[in-house]
């Protein structure tokens, strides 16, 4: 009997091991073409974006104090940001890594490590499918089906259909967004979101300590790689809590303490990122789901909890597989937050579609992992089953999971020529109107000085790959803790009225207006006119590019303050009299004259004269992060800060000659972070040693 266990044993992880080579051929035959080229395959894809964060880790340090070299303020985008709230870090800073240990071009680290993620994300696939359905069929099943299997909404939506690379062959959806649209810090998320699942369930099963701080980690590194990855892990943690506890006759409380506990326990491992701060930052676009969610009160909710309580009762007495349940329940969850978003309105009126989750429409190739799941998991359990039952039907499914499998293969071997083709795609970034207008600015801009300037489009997007140049927008709106850049943007691409563009440049202190033509890929700017009366700096390719005659070009004003208590803010960003009155303060308030310059990106020095009653306006955002001091009598003083009606930074020094230097540091929220990070790794380090004693018996010192 142990012989023929033993033997079993060895057969499983030798089926196995097959199983994760024919998964990881597969998906390397797709991607392959992707690995060592230098620049993206898209020219409109987002994944710039992420390259340049790699860069700017790179060029001015981590964004972590703690360490040697790191940079705290990242004043290029939005007005500036703290730069811990940049992105989740993960990708980042491994393209950082591989660039500096190994001298790897920042776009091939990139390309490199997600190419990496395309292979191993069906491989946690399988190993999940494994756990859920017991099989290594259904695993085996599951993974090749998410590497290779067509979304569902290719079937559901026109639009979804029509984007694709191949006309003939249904492209799996997580390439696309890969190779198209540069999700690679999202597909990134997903290797580590089945793994995390994988030890969650373990730990439904039994509890041990291990298991549970296993699950945290990956959830952790999950979060750490992307917030849509993040979201769908939890989502389904909740699905598999939600099921045990249906299943469960006592103790029915075990279940949610443990997502509870897992939950709370990767929070204190990733704090050191998570902090206070990102998490109001970089979740704040949640904020319309939360009005939604209370919008359907008390219908809606009632709606909810009638199908809660129909899927409790199919698991608790019909359907009580784990596996099938757990993987049918995220499948309706995910399906419900995409399907919800597309089918709330046309095409056509996308404005108008509901987000139950932020950015609803990005959950699609999760609602493809989870079919996956799904159909891997039914079929290993029905082998499993009857296999049971019946020693011929162990066998007989086995040779059909086989077929499936070599249909599966069979079907993916067309498609590897077309994916090949198309990775192997690489815009010379040199050749384009994105490199040419950066260079130009870059000739023309004085860096020393702090100039910015105002771009649209994909020139916006480019020009920090490029140069260190300042500007109005960025590269990811999740890192804006300024709340204007993003109405200026509308205003200034949308409106007609002049003096609307006018006062916005003053208050951007824009030196030059990037005015883009057709060759740019949005096109996105209308009423060009409106800047017609600006000299013209340059022109070619269909851009033009005008100069701002700013009357005070500093970065730093005086100003007036007794004016200011009486500014209020605009209620919209074409609201003219309360827009006009804070561009005139901002211009005219003075007659003085300061000047600003940068020594690095977390210090600046501030030097002129103010009279009694001004103070001196920094036209970046205000952050607690800000310290001003001035030199007094030989010795440093700290100066008061705070923000102006609109959220710039505001500095009050004593009238005279001034000598500011402005330096950028962490805040309070950031080592709370720390700390809770610090004391988390202390409970795992202390509290698993002790569990082991405890259930060994092992007497404890007096």
């Amino acid at each position: 009997m142990e012989r023929k266990k033993y033997i079993s044993f060895i057969l499983s992880f030798l089926f196995a091991a097959i199983s994760i080579g024919i998964i990881f051929f597969i998906n390397y035959q797709i991607i392959v073409s992707w690995f060592g080229k230098n620049g993206p395959a898209n020219i409109g894809s987002i994944e710039v974006s992420y390259v340049s964060m790699g860069k700017f880790i790179v060029d001015f340090g981590f964004p972590l104090p703690f360490l040697t070299r790191h940079s705290s303020w990242m004043p290029f985008w939005y007005f500036g940001f703290p730069f811990h709230i940049f992105y989740t870090p993960l990708l980042p800073m491994l393209e950082a890594f591989a660039h500096i240990l190994f001298n790897i071009p920042f776009w091939q680290s990139y390309r490199l490590l997600t190419g990496i993620a395309f292979i191993a994300a069906p491989i946690g696939v399988f190993l999940l499918g494994w756990q859920l359905s017991r099989t290594v069929i259904g695993g085996l099943v599951s993974g090749l089906l998410y590497s290779i299997g067509p979304t569902l909404f290719y079937f559901l939506l026109p639009e979804v259909a029509s984007d694709r690379f191949s006309e003939n062959f249904f492209d799996p959806r997580r390439f696309v967004i890969l190779a198209r649209w540069g999700e690679g810090p999202h597909l990134f998320s997903l290797i580590f979101l089945p793994i995390a699942a994988f030890f969650f369930a373990r730990l439904l099963k039994r509890y041990r300590f291990r298991t549970q701080v296993l699950a945290a980690l990956f959830l952790g590194l999950t979060a750490l790689s992307n917030a849509i990855g993040l979201f769908a892990c939890l989502l389904l943690f909740v699905a598999m809590a939600f099921v045990d506890t249906a299943r469960r006759k006592e103790a029915v409380w075990k279940s949610f303490f443990y997502f509870v506990t897992t939950g709370l326990l990767s929070l204190g491992m990733i704090s050191f990122w998570y902090n206070l701060s990102f998490l109001s930052t970089f979740f704040a676009e949640g904020g319309g789901t939360t009005k939604l969610v209370l919008s359907l009160f008390p219908w809606g909710w009632v709606g909810a909890v009638l199908v809660l309580g129909i899927m409790y009762l199919l698991t608790a007495r019909i359907i009580r597989d784990f596996g099938v349940m757990s993987a049918f329940l995220w499948f309706i969850i995910l399906f419900t937050v995409v399907g919800g978003y597309y089918f709330s309105a046309p095409h056509e009126e996308a404005y108008r579609r509901i987000e139950l989750l932020p950015q609803a429409l990005r959950y699609m190739t999760e609602v493809d992992l989870s079919l996956s799941l799904l159909i891997g998991v039914i079929i290993g359990r029905m082998i499993d089953y009857f296999g049971r039952k019946r020693r011929m039907a162990l066998y007989i499914g086995n040779v059909i999971g086989v077929a499936c499998v070599g249909g599966i293969v069979l079907y993916a071997i067309p498609f590897f020529p077309v994916a090949q083709n198309v990775t192997a795609g690489e815009v010379d970034l040199t050749k384009t109107g994105e490199y040419e207008i950066a260079q130009w600015l870059g000739d023309h801009v004085d860096q020393k000085k702090v100039e910015r300037v105002f771009l649209t489009g994909n020139y916006g997007f480019y020009l920090n790959y490029f140069t260190n140049i300042w500007q109005h927008r960025g590269g990811l709106f999740q890192a804006a803790t300024h709340f204007w850049p993003e109405h200026i943007h509308y205003q200034m691409v949308n409106g007609k009225d002049a003096q609307i563009v006018r006062a916005w440049l003053v208050t951007m202190n824009a030196k030059y207006a990037v005015i883009a033509g057709s060759r740019e890929l949005y096109n996105e700017m209308t009423n060009k006119q409106r800047f017609e009366n600006y000299e013209v700096a340059y022109s070619g390719g269909t851009d033009t590019i005008y100069a701002i005659d700013l009357k005070r070009p500093s970065l730093a004003k005086p100003v007036t303050l007794s004016e200011a208590a009486s500014l209020i803010p605009p209620r919209k960003a074409d609201d003219k009299e309360h827009l006009f009155a804070y561009a005139s303060w901002v211009e005219d308030s003075s007659l003085n004259d300061i000047s600003f310059s940068m020594v690095d990106n977390d210090t600046y020095h501030i030097e002129g004269f103010i009279d009694k009653g001004e103070g001196i306006l920094v036209q970046m955002t205000a952050d607690p992060g800000w310290r001003a001091l001035r030199q007094a009598q030989g010795k440093l003083e700290k100066i008061k800060t705070g923000r102006d009606p609109l959220g710039f930074l505001m500095l009050y020094p004593p009238s005279g000659d001034v000598d500011i230097t402005l330096i950028h540091g962490p805040s309070w929220k950031q080592w709370l972070g720390y700390g809770m990070t610090l004391v988390t790794l202390f409970f795992i380090a202390g509290f698993g040693p002790y569990r082991i004693i405890k259930q060994s018996k092992i007497p404890l010192p007096s």
